[in-house]
């Protein structure tokens, strides 16, 4: 088996600074509400991806000015209005989906979107291949991918449950690193594609072979994407989002 490894171009566009210290994306345990620290996962990955959009594309129309702990609050929050979680939290791709457009529309960045949900039904998932290939799709657009974990399955010990985190890395086998089921894309709001049917979970691929690598609470983790696939018993979902120049077929 080769090695393999998948990786946005620059992961520190989503780095904070405090005191000389690096951390791996934003925290929710900075917002000052108590709400929005028990439920505002989905928006801190959101604004993990509009800090790497930024950078990436040169938005100046998203209003974040630096990479200080300060502006990565005031970034939250104004994040939080948009990709907004209800009382149980963002438990969906599409609402995070639809946030993310909101925003956009409201700064005037048109986002191309793609997203994979993986229900809690597991005859009908995508298979792994299937979610391996959207992954990668998405970090060969350059672009970090929300990752929506509903339940951690056997993984616990790897991922926290009911919660989002921003992939920024796949990786097969010994490879270094750097640093039916839905299916949609579209420009804007509600531009859904028809549901793709999955072919089982883990089906023709080595269910132990991939691994993501995420920020998740300001660290830099890594869980085993099949065996999460094979054992959570909730599902989730992944998306990503990029100009609609940069979109793949």
């Amino acid at each position: 088996m080769a090695n393999e490894s998948y990786v946005v171009s620059r992961p520190e566009y989503m780095c904070i600074r405090r005191d000389g210290e690096t951390l791996y994306g934003c925290n929710q345990d900075w917002y000052r509400i108590e709400f929005r620290r028990r439920a505002g996962c989905g928006p801190v990955a959101a604004t993990n991806i509009l800090m790497y959009l930024k950078k990436r594309y040169g938005a100046q129309r998203i209003p974040y000015q630096s990479d200080s702990v300060e502006d990565a609050l005031a970034a939250m929050n104004d994040v939080f209005l948009y990709v907004r979680p209800k009382r149980r939290g963002l438990h969906t791709v599409k609402k995070f989906v639809k946030g993310m457009c909101k925003f956009g529309r409201m700064y005037g960045v048109r986002f191309w979107y793609q997203y994979i949900i993986v229900p809690p039904q597991v005859d009908m998932r995508p298979g792994l291949d299937k979610i391996v290939g959207f992954i990668k799709n998405g970090l060969a657009c350059d672009v970090p991918i929300a990752f929506l974990n509903l339940d951690a399955g056997e993984v616990e010990d790897q991922l926290s449950s009911w919660h989002w985190v921003t992939v920024f890395e796949l990786l097969r086998g010994g490879a270094g690193s750097s640093a039916g089921a839905g299916a949609g894309e579209g420009e804007g709001v509600g531009a859904d594609a028809d549901a793709g049917a999955g072919a089982g979970a883990g089906a023709n691929e080595d269910a132990d072979a991939y691994k993501l690598r995420y920020y998740d609470q300001s660290k830099s983790l890594e869980v085993d994407l099949g065996r999460w696939l094979s054992t959570t018993i909730k599902g989730g979902g992944f998306a990503y989002f990029c100009k609609p120049s940069d979109r793949r077929p």
